[in-house]
């Protein structure tokens, strides 16, 4: 596998925070870090601009966290109730995904995106569940889900 050297330009959940010099796959650096202004390649040109930029992009950084530690006071005691249909043995006919919670957590009016939405699987059976909600990439909040079966 191919493999790049970056300098991180934010903080990413699993790779890194600021400043970091990360070894990622080429593929996830051309297509994803690079294009979004995640990340810079690593030369020496890059560091030297990367050092002058280092203190505002921190402080941009610490005003997200800061933000979303707000948003976090709104998740203190919220859990999800979804109901769908299910099979006697309590198996999902479907599954609920990120999006679907997404739009619950909306609804709730907590504006989120499916991408900060980590559940692992979809999820395929009644009962209770938890997943995290990443606010910033050093902020994961879990919610409580269950998932009732719809009487008929």
């Amino acid at each position: 596998m191919a493999h790049m050297q970056v300098i991180l330009t934010e903080a990413l959940q699993g790779v890194g925070k600021i400043g970091d010099l990360v070894r990622v796959k080429a593929g996830f650096a051309r297509n994803f870090l690079l294009p979004r202004s995640k990340a810079m390649v690593a030369t020496k040109a890059n560091q030297e601009k990367f050092a002058a930029q280092k203190a505002e992009l921190e402080a941009k950084s610490a005003a997200a966290k800061a933000a979303a530690e707000k948003v976090a006071k709104k998740f203190e005691g919220l859990s999800l109730e979804l109901t769908r249909h299910a099979s006697e043995t309590g198996q999902l006919y479907g599954s609920v995904k990120a999006k679907d919670l997404a739009a619950e957590l909306s609804a709730k009016g907590l504006a989120t995106e499916a991408a900060n939405v980590i559940i692992g699987n979809a999820l395929k059976e009644v009962g209770d569940h938890s997943i995290k909600v990443a606010l910033h990439p050093e902020l994961l909040m879990t919610v409580p889900v269950k998932i009732v079966r719809q009487s008929l």
